[in-house]
């Protein structure tokens, strides 16, 4: 390789390493995470170096779960630095620098062009330009020793084999059955055949060990295993049908086509690759088909030495050139880089959303426990008790809701309905907590605290007689409504607690179709007590029109059979 080539490797290097670490952190810092996952492994690598055994989010020991060594250096690094921004950054530079041991590979082929195109079809495959940026996973950081792996046993260094092997070990138990097949491979050649069977017996063992001793012992009592395989295991009739859907008889060719089908020339690079590739095309788990899965990740060095291998089998000339088409419109049509149509500029900059995490992340004090969707867990997993959920109850000092749904279903009879509002409604008719904030689509609960007392309390405003006002039920009567632009707040006086499920219809009609929440949906009518004069303020737009109200629970029949369906509204200034 010349020293043009080297440069030309490096800078690709390089650039790819910047926007996987400067999407992935300002994905991070602007609470824009789908999954939980960079959460699990911030908690796993920030245990393991403080001695912690027990991952309080899947609620396993942690010799149940994937074995990942690689961790522990990362969670030093972590206790210097920060434990997210260190898993990000090296995931980025061992991934980017991935490029170099497939550029010397494509070197071998094809001179300074094989070398130049084997780095550039790795960073433009469309996988990495995804998962990199979206969480972290050893997995994904296993490409690096694996494209060590690939040159060395490409170069027959059997030494340098052994070591990479070590290094996929390093990162994630069942990436041995990769290893078991390079060191098969090495088998082959006489001077490797002695450490080419002992890289596999070792292989054997260490994945041995982990399925027949630690999983059992110290697994969860739902794994990776039952996740992906369970669906099928317990429902073998499921099995043919679940091959023979579309994303998965497609698969192979969609992970194929970005090289142009050039490893099938060259197929066997397509057995180190196979392991990844056949649980992949066998999992129930709904993602791993999906090109930007970070379960292919683990076989894009082994198919881009195919691609390379193919197109110089196929002709030189002719083979790079389509080869370097491939990866370009594929790139293009789904690389999630900045140059790619499908980058998501969005999830990178700062949005409601994330100001709204931002102030509940501020709320919660360090070191307390904490229950909170996937997506948040990240910014609090440095601590000794983190969990996913809600549900169930985990007990933990803070818990946060996202209610986005509410968003989604405003002014819809539907949201009383959705899975995620009867989960809002139970934590918010709880009386051991209170609302400490509402902001956004989150809610931050507080152990403890009367919920009278929190945010939702301020929609008591005050004593009324009970017995005046309009029936609406036996638990609530309506007095009155000031209007103030598009704003009307109504009042009501409370006859005693009501069902935690009612919702309001407003509107003009005599059976109003807009549904909403009462009290904003922050104070649970169960926590009504007779004569507190509450107030409910809706965005509505009259027209001139007179308002109706109403009551009406989950199911959209009224309380009792006997309550008015909706009544007139006397109104203010």
């Amino acid at each position: 390789m010349s020293r043009r080539a080297r440069i030309a490797v490096a800078v690709l290097a390089v650039l790819h390493g910047g926007v996987l670490l400067g999407s992935s952190l300002a994905r991070w810092s602007t609470f824009h995470d789908r999954t939980f996952d960079l959460a699990f492994y911030a908690r796993l690598a920030w245990g393991l170096v403080r001695g912690h055994t027990w991952e309080p989010m899947v609620g396993a020991h942690v010799f149940g779960l994937h074995l990942s060594p690689v961790l522990v250096p990362l969670g030093a690094l972590g206790a210097l630095f920060g434990t997210v921004p260190v898993l990000l950054a090296a995931q980025a530079v061992l991934v980017a620098a991935a490029a170099f041991p497939l550029a010397r590979f494509g070197a071998r082929r094809a001179g300074d062009a094989g070398a130049i195109l084997g780095a550039a079809a790795f960073v433009l495959y469309p996988n990495l330009g995804h998962v990199a940026p979206e969480s972290f996973h050893p997995g994904t950081v296993a490409v690096l020793p694996l494209a060590w792996a690939i040159d060395a046993l490409d170069r027959r260094d059997a030494r340098a084999l052994a070591w990479s092997v070590a290094g996929v070990l390093a990162c994630r138990e069942d990436l041995a059955l990769v290893t078991i097949v390079l060191g098969l491979l090495l088998a082959r050649d006489p001077q490797g055949r002695t450490r080419g069977r002992r890289i596999a017996l070792v292989s054997v063992a260490w994945l041995a060990v982990y399925l027949a001793v630690l999983l059992p012992i110290f697994g969860p009592r739902v794994g990776s295993f039952d996740l992906h395989f369970g669906p099928l295991v317990s429902h073998p009739e499921a099995f043919f049908a679940h091959l023979a859907r579309p994303e998965r008889i497609s698969y192979l060719l969609r992970v194929l086509l970005p090289l142009a089908l050039l490893p099938l020339a060259r197929p066997r690079w397509l057995l180190v690759a196979a392991p990844v590739l056949a649980l992949n095309f066998l999992s129930a788990f709904p993602s791993t088909a999906e090109l930007g899965s970070h379960y292919l990740s683990p076989a894009i060095p082994a198919l881009v030495a195919g691609a390379i291998d193919g197109a110089v089998r196929i002709g030189r000339r002719a083979g790079l050139g389509i080869l370097a088409v491939g990866v370009g419109v594929a790139c293009f049509l789904a690389g999630g880089l900045p140059f790619s149509r499908d980058f998501p500029a969005g999830e990178l900059v700062a949005d409601a959303r994330t100001h709204a995490a931002r102030r509940v992340r501020r709320a919660i004090p360090d070191e307390v426990s904490v229950q909170a969707p996937g997506w948040f867990l990240a910014h609090v997993a440095e601590r000794d008790l983190v969990f996913l959920g809600p549900p169930p109850d985990r007990e933990a000092a803070f818990v946060v809701l996202d209610v986005s749904h509410r968003r989604r279903y405003a002014r819809q009879e539907t949201l009383l309905r959705t899975r995620e509002e009867p989960i809002a409604r139970r934590w918010l008719a709880r009386g051991d907590h209170a609302l400490a904030l509402a902001t956004g689509d989150l809610l931050l609960l507080r152990r403890g605290g009367r919920p009278r007392e929190g945010v939702g309390g301020r929609a008591i405003r005050g004593r009324a007689p009970s017995s005046s006002g309009v029936s609406l039920s036996a638990c609530l009567a309506l007095l009155g409504a000031r209007a103030s632009g598009d704003r009307v707040a109504i009042d009501f006086v409370a006859r005693g607690p009501c069902p935690g499920d009612v919702g309001l219809r407003i509107g003009s009609d005599e059976k109003p179709r807009r549904v909403d929440l009462l009290f904003g949906g922050l104070l649970s009518p169960v926590h009504l007590r007779e004569g507190d004069l509450v107030r409910s303020v809706h965005e509505v737009d009259l027209g001139g029109r007179a308002l109706r109200v109403g009551l009406l629970r989950s199911g959209g029949a009224r309380i009792e059979r006997t309550d008015p369906i909706s009544v007139d509204v006397p109104i203010g200034r």
